[in-house]
């Protein structure tokens, strides 16, 4: 049986990032920042490295995967199941914003765990349960066009699918008392070898 490698990271910094708006499935273009270093990133990832490209169809994503192959002619997977939680009617707001307009409701859904669902938006579970199959979905897709015995995916997602898919991998709790696995703009390895497990967390990008 084949084995995959893949290289699970978060799109770079975006103008809604520094804006400290929430993303969810909306969009927002990546800052000079974020460009130069998503560019960085290369010296670690050595993308020469990768068999295939897996990203969400949200542009962040996509943007930070292009400017780490640039000049590479990897094959690449744009996935919806890939993107970040839907945040539904609190998509767009700051912590402020969304404070003010729905009073008390942020505290009351972080203490549901697993179960937050922002206003009209998708809980942790659905997230994962999506993020999961999307990935396994890109994998399958690529071991029937590589002919290798060892592949290495480099996949650029969102922070919040990628924390959902790790902890259900992990079977690791969202309550607000339980221990962060996941720290900031780092690289994570999970490995396939009929299924999906995780191999290291937290590597420096």
């Amino acid at each position: 049986m084949k084995s995959v490698k893949i290289a699970f990271i978060r799109h770079s910094v975006t103008e809604w990032n520094e804006e400290g708006r929430i993303q969810g499935h909306f969009n927002s273009p990546l800052t000079e920042y974020g460009r130069k270093l998503a560019a960085k990133w290369k010296k670690t990832l050595n993308p020469q490295t990768f068999d295939a490209v897996l990203t969400s169809d949200l542009g962040r994503t996509i943007e930070t995967a292009d400017i780490i192959t640039e000049g590479l002619e990897l094959p690449t997977l744009q996935l919806p199941g890939l993107r970040e939680q839907d945040w539904g009617e609190w998509s767009g707001l700051t912590m402020d914003e969304l404070h003010t307009k729905f009073p008390g409701k942020l505290d009351e859904e972080v203490a549901k765990g697993w179960h937050f669902t922002p206003n009209n938006g998708e809980n942790r579970t659905e997230c994962a349960e999506r993020g999961i199959k999307a990935l396994e979905e890109g994998i399958n897709e690529v071991l029937s066009t590589v002919d290798k015995k060892e592949i290495k995916i480099l996949t650029v997602a969102h922070e919040g699918v990628i924390k959902s898919v790790i902890y259900k991998l992990l079977d690791h709790d969202f309550m607000p008392e339980e221990r962060k696995l996941l720290k900031r703009r780092r690289l994570h390895w999970l490995k396939w070898n009929g299924e999906l497990s995780i191999a290291r967390l937290n590597d420096e990008l």
